[in-house]
């Protein structure tokens, strides 16, 4: 096998990979928010029926509603389910429309790039330093920050993948990939 025919397989079986990842993501997201609701209710019948309310619960629900939204932002971003106003793309030519999709991507993928690096330079910060939340219920602060460091690497990752895909179908996906 060629080279090249190699690094296009490595490549295809990363881009399975982190299709993986968004996937599993997402679902922990949706249990997230599963949890969260199962939480207020648990709060609400302990406090109003039983006049013993929790002491845990809003804190719980603030880390895993910040939690939910990271994980479920590489499958917005892979589905391309972000606010975008496209007239004039829309309008454009095809090669027109597709060269200026590409740069779009490309700076998005830059901007969410220097996101993950500043997020993940934060998270390193607060585990040597061993931060912790300000809450009832302390806990360590990089738990919940590393979900943001997360999403947005994965999210950056559709971008790049967006930016270089070339051969489109109808729905304007690429069979296989994130496009």
């Amino acid at each position: 096998m060629p080279f090249g025919g190699i690094v296009k397989l490595f490549v295809e079986k990363l881009a399975r990979l982190h299709d993986f990842l968004t996937t599993v993501s997402a679902v922990l997201a949706a249990i997230g928010l599963i949890f969260i609701v199962s939480s207020y209710v648990f709060e609400v019948v302990s406090r109003y029926f039983f006049n013993s309310p929790t002491a845990w619960v809003s804190d719980f629900v603030s880390y895993t509603l910040a939690a939910s939204m990271f994980l479920a932002l590489p499958k917005v971003t892979q589905q391309k389910g972000h606010v975008a106003v496209t007239i004039v793309i829309d309008v454009l030519p095809n090669k027109a429309s597709a060269a200026i999709r590409a740069v779009i991507n490309i700076v998005g993928f830059l901007c969410l790039s220097l996101a993950t690096w500043i997020s993940l330079q934060e998270n390193i910060r607060q585990y040597i330093k061993d931060i912790e939340t300000l809450a009832i219920t302390p806990i360590p602060q990089w738990w919940v920050s590393s979900f943001i460091t997360f999403g947005l690497a994965l999210s950056a990752l559709y971008m790049l993948r967006q930016a270089t895909s070339s051969h489109h179908t109808q729905n304007n996906t690429m069979a296989g990939s994130a496009d």
